[in-house]
């Protein structure tokens, strides 16, 4: 049986700061966990025919947490859910879902959620914020299980679990369930249920590198032909520092014919490491190269955002989170991270909500 103590800490997970500048730009940088894809679920359940089931899960969605233990009332969380990912196991269904008498997924093509408010009551946790689905934007509440898990890899990884099972009335998002594109179904003999019943089931982690050895990168990437730039830039970084080894990278991608693999990844994860070993300095130096080379990719843009954020610069920090969020607009981190980075500051959490 779940304390008080608990069910409160769970709260708070997941509420809007209080003050939200009283955390620096490197404290919330240092809080932020994504969602771990292969081991979670966005699912949900309708009727029909006043029993019948049909259980589907929407495939693409990204989920990002701000997880601030030291004070928990100040963390925050940001859902983007990708409409036409929509998947009930029949192709025909979903064409007819992704339809305007459903989801009209073409003209409205992300569902999105920011929590907000979070209350206490008997039955746990009530967690409240703004969800926009269809081009229609309501307050929703639902009931959150959120646990910190005792675990810590080599590599430094943290892991949080996060549960929640909520109703939603689909006529309130404008789903109507008509037959203009589908003139098979017929809505009086189906008999479609109002009421949608949606399970959320996310891990959510903060990736460590401390495991990664920082002269043999590129089999951690692995490997292939022809071989990673990473472990060579990485060499030349330990013996002369990073400038020379910019100077390296730069010289190296000129050749032709190109004798390594120059993914986006390579520069990435040596920033990774270096910012792990508390190489803040020389990290940004490798991630304003790799968003140099790579400057419509979001994964070298939030890295390097990360880092700006880290080293304290709040204002360019915002300006690259935009340009990642410009770049992918699916994006849940550089969305977290830009709402909290503006958001204004609002009152401290009510007293009732204060742990005794």
């Amino acid at each position: 049986m779940r304390t008080c103590h608990a069910f409160f800490s769970a709260a708070v997970l997941l509420a809007v700061p209080g003050p939200a500048r009283a955390q620096t730009v490197a404290v919330l940088a240092s809080h932020q966990f994504d969602v771990d894809g292969m081991h979670s679920t966005v699912g949900f359940t309708a009727r029909i025919l006043r029993f019948a089931k049909v259980r589907g899960r929407f495939r693409q969605y990204d989920v990002a947490l701000t997880y601030d233990s030291a004070h928990l009332e100040r963390s925050s969380v940001t859902a983007i859910i990708v409409s036409k990912s929509i998947d009930t196991d029949m192709a025909f269904r979903d064409k007819h879902l992704r339809s305007p008498d459903f989801f009209a997924t073409d003209s409205f093509p992300t569902i999105e959620f920011h929590s907000d408010r979070v209350t206490l009551r008997p039955q746990g946790v009530v967690v409240s914020g703004p969800l926009m689905m269809r081009g229609v934007t309501r307050r929703i509440s639902f009931v959150a299980h959120v646990v910190p898990l005792p675990r810590v890899g080599p590599a430094g990884d943290v892991s949080l679990a996060l549960e929640a099972d909520l109703r939603l009335n689909r006529m309130d998002f404008g789903i109507a369930g008509t037959n203009a594109f589908n003139p098979d179904f017929n809505p009086a003999t189906n008999l479609l249920g109002d009421s949608v019943d949606i399970n959320l089931e996310l891990l959510m982690t903060r990736q460590g590198y401390l495991n990664r050895p920082i002269s043999d990168l590129a089999r951690t990437l692995g490997g292939g032909s022809p071989p990673g730039v990473v472990d060579t830039i990485a060499r030349m970084l330990t013996a002369h520092g990073a400038p020379a080894a910019v100077d390296l990278y730069r010289r190296l991608q000129a050749a032709a014919p190109p004798v390594f693999n120059f993914g986006v990844g390579q520069l990435d994860v040596l920033g990774h490491v270096l910012e792990a070993r508390g190489r803040l300095t020389d990290a940004l130096e490798i991630f304003n190269l790799n968003a140099e080379v790579y400057p419509t990719s979001d994964v070298a843009l939030e890295s390097l955002a990360e880092a700006e954020a880290l080293s304290g610069d709040a204002v360019q920090a915002l300006a690259t989170y935009r340009r990642a969020a410009a770049v992918e607009p699916h994006s849940a981190t550089a969305k977290e991270m830009i709402r909290r980075l503006t958001v204004p500051p609002e009152p401290v959490v009510n007293a009732k909500n204060k742990i005794e």
